[in-house]
């Protein structure tokens, strides 16, 4: 059951390949693929929920010598938010994806990437994590240079090469972490630094691994791939690019870090964390109010908010962490429900660009209550997923006396409005630049309806009931603090 998403991912892709010259069949298969790992994820957090952590090792190869798969309520959970959106995401395609892109064996690349996130969720080893983690990326940079555009490119260049360098990195920390401590396993890993503390090896090899995972992650200073990529990525690629690629990261450095967070060595990564989420924050935002691409607006905006993950995270405390496992769930809802919005928009404008679009509200109202639901969630406005996000973040902040944290929180929360307003203002309140483009593409909007209401539904779903995911989250948090498997 373990390791079912990321089989059933491995087939679908296979199959995607097989029937690509038939686009119905291939619909068909893709969806009925995203279907089946959705299922079988939310029947694995039942079960982890139930009767605790779930864990296998692959041809009866112990640790550490086999290749392990370990799945808690932590890794549950993100392959249940991850899979939910890879299926809207699936959908949003359905609509959007002419033939061209068919033929190029997007839904094969997609299933592809999606393994290699269900593996990275459900893996017990560092090693196989940093497979994992390639096979998202290959995928994921043909996903960027599909449309063979020189922009689309050079933003996948630009992708690769800092993902290489985090791959340099990330294979020198388990380089001097084996040396040191003899095994990859993560859970024997945690063991050994609980018994005999920390040492330069593991010091050394930790740090490698967080500037590996801060890549991942889009924290500053490596987030510069983002903006790069994204704007010229087919937006709802983004979307689902958006809603679980930074995750992966963000959800490595917890299941590394936390455990082992209070030993010698390693108290002092987690300051350097807190210092890099503020300044992510701010740059972030400020990156966004300069940008006049929607998608760049965006891809801006997710490097802030991975500052309020990772700040949240770099308090270590109980509080924190529950903080930041709630803010995961929530960006990976309103973010990816935000890219998809604006490929909703350029296919009723035409463009991408906020300066050269307008009269939406007028057009579309509708899909102008759906980017103003998102945006208010991602502000952090009330009862919305995103008030409860930051409200956690702020009252760990609090407890800690942390208070530029706070301050900064409640700024960046200001900030992020205006460049919300930006949007509206631009696309949707003024008069339009010119007539919107009269043909069928406008017609296919309709379709994007399903993975709209979708995600809005949910994000209405967790601002109004709240306390069951808070009190989840609390769980998780004590038992990656505990040690636990996560």
């Amino acid at each position: 059951m373990i390791v079912a998403p990321v089989l059933i991912s491995f087939i679908t892709a296979l199959l995607t390949y097989l029937c690509r010259k038939n686009s119905l069949l291939l619909r068909g298969v893709s969806l009925a693929g995203s279907v089946a790992a959705l299922a079988v994820a939310v029947h694995l957090f039942l079960l982890v929920d139930e009767g605790g952590g779930q864990t296998v090792q692959i041809g009866n190869w112990q640790s550490p010598f086999g290749i392990s798969f370990a799945v808690g309520l932590f890794s549950s959970l993100m392959l249940v938010g991850s899979s939910l959106v890879a299926l809207v995401g699936n959908l949003c395609m359905q609509a959007l994806l002419n033939r061209q892109w068919e033929l190029r064996g997007y839904y094969t690349l997609f299933h592809f990437m999606m393994m290699g996130v269900f593996g990275a969720f459900s893996t017990g080893d560092l090693f196989n994590l940093y497979v994992w983690y390639e096979v998202m990326l290959a995928a994921s940079f043909f996903l960027v240079a599909m449309s063979r555009y020189r922009t689309s490119v050079t933003g996948a260049y630009k992708y690769a090469v800092l993902s290489i360098l985090s791959s340099v990195a990330f294979l020198i920390g388990i380089a001097f972490i084996y040396n040191t401590a003899g095994s990859l396993d993560i859970g024997d890993l945690i063991q050994y630094q609980r018994t005999y503390g920390q040492n330069l090896g593991v010091v050394v090899g930790l740090c490698c691994l967080v500037m590996a995972f801060s890549v991942k992650s889009a924290l500053f200073p490596f987030f510069f791939w983002m903006p790069a990529a994204y704007p010229v990525t087919l937006t709802a690629v983004a979307g689902v690019f958006a809603g679980f690629l930074t995750k992966v990261g963000v959800y490595s450095l917890m299941r590394i870090l936390v455990p082992v967070s209070t030993l010698p060595g390693s108290e002092r990564l987690l300051p350097l964390l807190y210092v890099l989420a503020l300044i992510s924050m701010i740059l972030g935002v400020l990156g966004a109010l300069s940008r006049d691409n929607m998608k760049g607006i965006l891809a801006f905006h997710s490097t802030s908010q991975i500052g309020y993950m990772v700040l949240g995270l770099s308090m270590g405390t109980s509080a924190g962490i529950a903080a930041c496992v709630f803010y995961m769930i929530h960006h990976m809802l309103v973010k990816t429900n935000l890219f998809f919005t604006v490929a909703a928009m350029e296919k009723v404008t035409g463009t991408s660009f906020v300066s050269e679009s307008g009269g939406l509200w007028k057009a579309r109202p509708l899909l102008g209550l759906v980017f103003a639901f998102s945006a208010l969630s991602l502000v952090g406005v009330p009862p919305l997923s995103g008030f409860w996000a930051k409200v956690l973040t702020l009252e760990a902040a609090l407890i800690e006396e942390r208070w530029l944290a706070v301050a900064m929180a409640l700024v960046v929360s200001l900030l992020t409005l205006m460049s919300m307003l930006k949007i509206w203002n631009g696309v949707f309140w003024k008069p339009a630049v010119s007539s919107l483009p009269e043909n069928d593409r406008q017609g296919r909007v309709r379709w994007l309806g399903v993975p709209l209401l979708t995600m809005t539904l949910l994000i209405l779903g967790v601002g109004l009931g709240f306390q069951p995911l808070v009190n989840l989250t609390e769980r998780i948090a004590q038992e990656l603090l505990d040690g636990g498997r996560g």
